[in-house]
């Protein structure tokens, strides 16, 4: 979902998103004054409202759900993220009386995953793992696994890893998680991909996993 226009409050939702049903008409809808139902997935709604955004800067601002697109907005999304990595270290001194070894997130745009990492950022003994959405598998060109399989690009007005073809096209990710169905990703996080400092994984390696460990344990 993305919100550009401040006068009308207009929301901007692709058609396969979950809150289009009409429980969340009834409790949500009613309180904004236009909603713009775009056909596609995430990446067209946000294109949509981006397009809508830069070519109103007068009587627009666009607020992004994730910590996608130009400064600041990645920015701005990440430190209002921030509080779930604070929150981790405060819960952490209070349960167990340190910090966490790792932490794993989800990653799709990048928000939830920036909102845990970017506190322990340079707490080095920590390892970063990011998890990406596998869809119909790495080598289908159906998934969301854009650290894992993407290359670097521009989008939206930022320099990251994309999910593009040999011309440079976006391509259409796909998950089974509406909200990971993004193209791209957070700069800031290519950037701890670049630096090493965290590491990314598709979601059928960490099943692997966890199927293994099942294993040894049995």
């Amino acid at each position: 979902m993305q919100l550009v226009s401040v006068d009308k409050r207009r929301f901007y939702l692709h058609k396969s998103d979950p809150y289009d049903d009409p429980l969340f008409h009834y409790i949500f809808l009613r309180r904004i004054s236009l909603v713009k139902l775009v056909d596609g997935t995430y990446k067209d709604a946000s294109s949509q409202a981006f397009r809508e955004w830069v070519t109103n800067l007068d009587t627009s601002y666009h607020l992004p759900t994730s910590v996608i697109g130009p400064h600041p907005c990645p920015t701005i999304v990440r430190e209002f993220q921030s509080i779930i990595g604070k929150e981790m270290r405060k819960q952490g001194m209070e349960k167990w009386g340190g910090k966490p070894h790792v932490l794993i997130a989800c990653v799709g745009g990048g928000s939830n995953a920036m909102g845990l990492f970017h506190e322990f950022i340079n707490d080095k003994d920590i390892r970063l793992i990011g998890v990406e959405s596998s869809g119909h598998g790495l080598e289908s060109g159906r998934h969301s696994a854009t650290l894992s399989k993407g290359h670097v690009g521009v989008y939206h007005g930022a320099m990251s890893y994309l999910l593009q073809d040999d011309g440079g096209q976006i391509l259409c990710p796909h998950s089974i998680g509406v909200g990971l169905e993004c193209p791209g990703v957070g700069p800031e996080l290519s950037y701890l991909k670049e630096s090493k400092r965290a590491e990314f994984h598709a979601d059928e390696e960490a099943l692997h996993g966890a199927e293994l460990n099942f294993l040894e344990l049995s």
